[in-house]
């Protein structure tokens, strides 16, 4: 009898269950949907992240999504979808130094009619504007000097007594790598420079997608600015030229031994490993190339793409080029995504331009288009993050003046139209850098004279008086948008100092 109570029970308990089952699937599921993630939610972003996720519980009425998301500050990008998954893709990189609102509300899913989204908001940043120069008066003389734009704040980031002669900054902005000597050993020589790294006090935040392009996760706090670490000394080895690898974990320094000069050439420095030489021809200039896995080397009267991790079954003395370009003798820039660089012909072959110098835009499809040509030089050129525009620093030999002279000037071109803006006319002067800020809006100028030119007998070894500017490029967001350059009137920086560079 008691079992057979039991089972009477157990079965009408099923048949309960059964039945609210059923109501369940016959009246739908009244659960809103929502978001369940952000790519970007309480991250900071850079130029390298173009484009942002959202993530929903369940299929989504796709234009009732596009029609109600909002940014703010407005953000222009495209949408794309792959099943309950949203992709935003910017048009342009997000302005640095500011905070952005993600809203979405009202949107339906595609289920259930007139079942509405459940509202989010969400907040990301961009990176600060700041960047790094060598200071040149008073306290911050011949020192490594970080500005942060945004904040106001300004860093002295290495001791009084050593001479920084060159620094890059690694791609997060939390650390930047620098050539520096003592102060005596400076007044003896400038050959004997270490390279060093120290930390700026910016701790990055990073989108998730980010760490598979710069490999490990970066340090949740990499210690408070001016921490310096030694990199590589100077015992055995003269350090020259260097680069950073775009995901930050390559090296490349130009060294020559103390002893044998003939010994000189790139050597590789990567994170927990010894540095090597790498086994090339001799060369110059050189720039490591976006995929972080390949140099670009001046050799001769051309440029070699060189492999920096050598094939293992290459039994050559020396690594063989991937890649030879006779007709160019230096590269000054690649685009980010690899597929194009700013390099120069000096029209050495061709006896009617023999004493003029050509920019062109190469890339890896054997495109070559001559972009612009001088009787000077071209001193630097940098691509904008969108690729489309190149800005140039370029002299021009003044016909006018009676002496050899070149003039400086600061031009755009669009690498695909053709089209030259002339944006800025600069005083001659013995020393000129330029440094495009990461978002493509402004950039950064010194400018060095020499004092009392006229009142000594030795105008070579006269003082340099230096100063930085900060030139805006766009007047509106719609030039921006439009890849259309609209200087405003540079603003004279606050602090002097030379080679300002700004943090990606």
């Amino acid at each position: 009898m008691l079992g057979q109570r039991f089972y009477r029970a157990a079965a009408t308990l099923a048949l309960v269950l059964a039945g609210a089952i059923l109501v369940v699937l016959l009246s739908g599921d009244h659960a809103s949907a929502r978001v369940r993630q952000f790519s970007w939610n309480e991250h900071q972003i850079g130029v390298e992240d173009s484009a942002f996720a959202i993530t929903f519980s369940r299929p989504m009425n796709t234009a009732s999504v596009e029609d109600n998301l909002t940014i703010d500050p407005p953000l222009s990008g495209r949408v794309s979808w792959a099943g309950r998954r949203m992709a935003y893709t910017l048009d342009v990189p997000a302005a640095y130094g500011r905070a952005y609102t993600v809203r979405l509300d009202e949107a339906q899913d595609l289920t259930t009619q007139g079942n509405k989204l459940q509202p989010f908001l969400a907040q990301f940043r961009t990176r600060d504007r700041a960047f790094a120069y060598i200071g040149d008066t008073g306290e911050e003389e011949n020192r490594l000097v970080l500005y942060n734009l945004t904040r106001d704040r300004r860093d002295i980031l290495t001791p009084p007594d050593w001479v920084v002669m060159d620094f890059k900054p690694y791609p997060l902005g939390d650390r930047i790598l620098f050539a520096a000597l003592t102060a005596s050993e400076a007044t003896n020589s400038r050959l004997d420079q270490q390279i060093y790294a120290v930390t700026t006090g910016i701790t990055p935040n990073p989108p998730q997608e980010a760490f598979g392009r710069l490999g490990d996760v970066p340090a949740a706090n990499p210690g408070p600015a001016g921490e310096i670490t030694p990199i590589l000394d100077s015992q055995d080895y003269q350090n020259l030229g260097f680069d950073i690898s775009a995901d930050g974990h390559t090296l490349v320094v130009q060294r020559v031994n103390r002893n044998d000069p003939a010994d000189f050439g790139p050597w590789i420095v990567r994170d927990d490993e010894e540095p090597r030489p790498l086994a090339a021809e001799p060369g110059g200039d050189f720039l490591i190339a976006p995929d972080s896995q390949s140099l670009i080397l001046l050799q001769g009267q051309g440029t070699a793409i060189l492999p920096l991790t050598p094939p293992e079954d290459d039994s050559a003395d020396v690594v063989q080029p991937l890649d030879f370009l006779s007709d160019y003798g230096r590269v000054f820039d690649m685009s980010r995504d690899g597929t194009s660089a700013a390099m120069v012909n000096y029209n050495q072959n061709n006896p009617d331009e023999r004493f003029t110098q050509s920019l062109f835009f190469v890339t890896n499809q054997g495109e070559e288009k001559e972009l612009l040509r001088t009787d000077g030089s071209f001193l630097d050129a940098q691509f904008d993050p969108t690729n489309r525009l190149l800005y140039c620093l370029v002299t021009d030999l003044d016909e006018d003046s009676e002496e050899y002279q070149e003039q400086p000037f600061l031009t755009a071109v669009n690498v695909r139209e053709g089209t030259v803006w002339d944006l800025l006319a600069l005083p001659p002067q013995p020393n000129l850098h330029m440094s495009l800020a990461p978002d493509g809006l402004a950039l950064l100028l010194d400018q060095q004279t020499r004092l009392d030119m006229a009142e000594t007998d030795d105008p070579e070894n006269a003082e340099l008086s230096s100063q930085m500017w900060l030139l805006p490029l766009f007047s509106s967001r719609e030039a921006r948008l439009a890849g259309t350059p609209s200087p405003t009137d540079p603003e004279r920086l606050p602090m002097t100092g030379v080679q300002p560079i700004w943090l990606p």
